[in-house]
C-alpha cells in the first residue's frame, strides 16, 4: 500500500517546456496584435489629419469667395475683379514699406529693396501668397512626411510620397449642347483667377488613393 500511495505522487510540480513556450508565443501575439492595431490607429489619424488639411483649404477658398472681390483683400495675389490691379499696387507699396522700416533697424537703409513680385490674378502668385512664411495656410503640413503640405497633379497609388499631398483641379463648363458638361484638369500657376472659378479639392490618403474633399466657387 506504501509503495502505491508513493507511485501516484508526481516526481515534479508546475508549468511544463511546452506550457511555457505555448506562454511564451501568446505573449508575443498579443504583443503583435497590440502593435498592429496601434499602427492601423496612427495611419488612420494620418488619413483624418490630412482630411483636415483638405477641409482647412476649402474653409479659406470658400471664405474668401466673396470677399476677394472686395477693394483692399488680402492677400492681394488672391484678389478678384477689376480692383486686382489696384489691390496688387496698394500691397506692394505696403511690402516696400515694411521692407524700408526693417532695412533702417538693421543699418541697411542705403541697400536696394527687392520684393516678390505679385503677379495680377494668377493661381501661382496666389498660392505662394496663401503657402510663404506668414500665409494663412503655410502652417499645414503632410501628415505622412511631416513635410510642408504640397500640391500634387494627381494621388498615384504606385506613388506613396504621393500620400498626405493635396490635388487642386477646376471645372470648366463646355459650350451649350456639348456631349459633356465640365471639363476638369489640374489648376496651374498660369490659370487666371480673376474670375469666379469652380474648384475642386481633393486629398491623398495612406495608400495614396483620392479622397474627395469638397467642389465650391472661389
Amino acid at each position: 500500500m506504501e509503495q502505491h500511495a508513493e507511485a501516484s505522487v508526481p516526481k515534479k510540480l508546475g508549468p511544463t517546456w511546452a506550457d511555457i513556450l505555448f506562454l511564451i508565443f501568446l505573449v508575443g501575439v498579443l504583443v503583435s496584435v497590440t502593435l498592429l492595431g496601434r499602427l492601423a490607429f496612427e495611419e488612420g489619424m494620418k488619413t483624418e489629419l490630412s482630411k483636415e488639411n483638405g477641409e482647412a483649404w476649402v474653409k479659406w477658398m470658400t471664405d474668401a469667395s466673396a470677399d476677394r472681390f472686395k477693394e483692399g483683400f488680402k492677400p492681394a495675389a488672391c484678389a478678384g475683379g477689376p480692383s486686382v490691379a489696384a489691390a496688387v499696387d496698394k500691397e506692394k507699396k505696403e511690402l516696400i514699406r515694411a521692407a524700408k522700416i526693417a532695412a533702417k533697424k538693421e543699418g541697411l537703409e542705403n541697400e536696394p529693396i527687392t520684393i516678390t513680385d505679385i503677379k495680377n490674378g494668377s493661381w501661382g502668385a496666389c498660392f505662394k501668397a496663401l503657402t510663404q512664411k506668414g500665409g494663412p495656410l503655410a502652417t499645414l503640413t503632410n501628415a505622412f512626411s511631416l513635410e510642408p503640405l504640397t500640391l500634387v497633379a494627381k494621388c498615384d497609388p504606385s506613388d506613396l510620397s504621393t500620400a498626405g499631398a493635396f490635388v487642386l483641379e477646376k471645372n470648366v463648363s463646355t459650350p451649350l449642347g456639348s456631349a459633356i458638361p465640365t471639363v476638369t484638369s489640374n489648376l496651374i500657376d498660369s490659370d487666371s483667377i480673376v474670375d469666379k472659378i469652380n474648384v475642386r479639392v481633393t486629398i491623398c490618403d495612406k495608400g495614396a488613393y483620392p479622397t474627395k474633399i469638397s467642389e465650391f466657387d472661389f
